[in-house]
């Protein structure tokens, strides 16, 4: 295979593989819009400790999408970096997104949106659970409700500075193919 063909079949690869990211992407914000009020709705009717994993789902979701959008964009800045440069003496598609700001605002924006939803969504059932878990603690002083009100507490904080950490380490890498 000569070096044009090699490029070609990696354009397309990764072409492919945004293709999926985006398909990935679509149905986390699905199962979140969907899934998170439907699940919240269960757990309220639940006498057991679902509320407590309420929170963890919503993490889960914005992780997902973070490494989605990560995912995508990386194989677009491959593109960009080494096969158009390689193969194209005009602009290229990555090139030209690249080339001015506004042709990504609107990746940034969605991102920024689906994100501050998502963590609204998990400080929510974090206080949902909270209150929930409170009560169960409340009704019995003695018995394991403190054990699980206090390891709610901590995994949450837990839970939100990863979150928020792996939110701002990715958060450039997430919205565009530049340094």
């Amino acid at each position: 295979m000569d070096e044009n063909e090699f490029s070609k079949q990696q354009y397309l690869a990764l072409r492919s593989e945004i293709e999926g990211r985006q398909s990935h992407l679509f149905w986390i914000v699905l199962v979140g819009a969907v899934g998170l009020p439907v699940c919240t709705y269960f757990a309220a009717g639940s006498q057991e400790f679902l509320w407590v994993i309420m929170p963890y789902f919503a993490l889960l979701l914005i992780l997902a999408f973070i490494a989605e959008q990560h995912a995508m964009m990386r194989a677009g800045r491959f593109i960009r970096e080494h096969i158009e440069k390689k193969c194209c003496k005009d602009m290229a598609w990555e090139q030209w997104l690249e080339s001015n700001g506004a042709f990504r605002r609107m990746e940034a924006h969605f991102f920024a949106g689906f994100i501050v939803v998502f963590f609204l969504f998990y400080f929510m059932s974090v206080g949902m659970a909270m209150q929930w878990l409170w009560h169960q603690a409340g009704s019995d002083p003695s018995g394991q409700g403190q054990y699980w009100l206090y390891g709610a507490v901590v995994t949450y904080i837990i839970g939100a500075v990863w979150g928020f950490s792996t939110l701002f380490h990715h958060w450039h890498a997430a919205v565009s193919t530049t340094d």
